[in-house]
């Protein structure tokens, strides 16, 4: 029997069209969206209730002094402590996820207007944060683990909020979902790439240097603990910079995208203890939550609930299984 030859472009079509049902079809990465929405909510929370204290020194009054460099002081104590405390409730609604569709944008302008105040206390974190807030306010954010998918749940089977999703909202959903991850992958290389520059990152020994600054020691003592660890501190260095550099690639393949975000996970966790960076490190974590599988998260909750029975058997092969969700 001959074979038919596969005609020029097919194959291209093929692919395209199953892009196209990949991104219509249904949402992806539903979990991994809940939890980048929850760790905004409790890190910007927390952020907000952590410097409440001193909110007239770092953007009321006490900040006036930092206009020529860009920052705008808010005027009066009692416009700060009311911008302070209605960021401070928002942020405990997108946490709990309660019309996470209204509450998620009005963080975004809350954390935007507070981080513009004052431009010397900000850091990258805060930058990430308002670009990763942007693509969720096109994302299903409540989808999984709020008071919102509770809502729907209870609502009759002719509840509009229980309609079937459709393609369109599928489509900026799951849009945002890649450009949460594609912008995830972009940091991590261009950080990887400007570290190979330097020579210390080269020779393994970069990592030990901002452990000598005050401003990078939270606990003198584990960070002399790190610092004095010659072979940590070339592990640490170079692991970080092997990681960033290849995270891509590692997304490709499931076992390894699983190392990857586990990698990553370990690592900004070490910022935060070791640097003293914790907002920081939280907001980049919750955009690697992106890249954890839909199927992956529901295996781990299944194995939890009591009684619950594991789904025996390979899983199905997917086209475009390795994109994010």
């Amino acid at each position: 029997m001959t074979r038919v030859p596969a005609r020029p472009g097919h194959s291209l079509t093929v692919l395209l069209d199953a892009g196209a049902r990949w991104m219509t079809t249904s949402a992806h990465a539903t979990y991994g969206i809940a939890l980048m929405r929850i760790t905004f909510g409790v890190g910007i929370g927390g952020y907000v209730a952590v410097n409440f204290p001193a909110r007239h020194a770092l953007w009321g009054a006490g900040a006036r002094w930092t206009t020529p460099l860009g920052g705008q002081a808010l005027t009066g104590g009692l416009v700060v402590t009311v911008a302070c405390a209605a960021l401070l409730v928002v942020a405990v609604l997108v946490t709990l996820g309660w019309r996470a569709r209204w509450t998620v944008p009005l963080l975004l302008v809350g954390w935007a207007g507070l981080t513009s105040i004052n431009p010397l206390i900000a850091d990258q974190g805060d930058n990430i944060a308002r670009i990763l807030l942007v693509y969720l306010c096109f994302a299903d954010t409540s989808a999984r683990w709020s008071l919102d998918a509770r809502r729907r749940a209870r609502c009759p089977a002719g509840c509009p909020a229980r309609r079937r999703r459709g393609r369109l909202r599928n489509l900026a959903h799951n849009a945002a979902v890649l450009a949460v991850g594609a912008q995830i992958c972009l940091v991590y290389v261009l950080s990887g790439l400007f570290k190979l520059q330097g020579p210390e990152w080269r020779d393994g020994s970069a990592v030990y240097y901002p452990l000598l600054l005050p401003q990078f020691r939270p606990w003198p003592e584990l960070a002399d603990l790190v610092a004095g660890t010659g072979w940590l501190v070339a592990a640490v260095t170079w692991g970080t910079l092997a990681l960033q550099l290849t995270f891509p690639l590692l997304l490709l393949h499931r076992h390894l995208r699983t190392a990857a975000v586990a990698g990553a996970f370990l690592m900004h966790a070490g910022i935060a203890v070791v640097m003293g960076l914790p907002f920081f490190s939280l907001f980049m974590m919750a955009g690697d939550c992106v890249f954890l599988r839909d199927s992956t998260v529901a295996r781990w909750a299944t194995r939890r609930k009591p009684g619950a029975t594991q789904r025996s058997g390979p899983e199905p092969a997917r086209v475009l299984d390795r994109i994010p969700g």
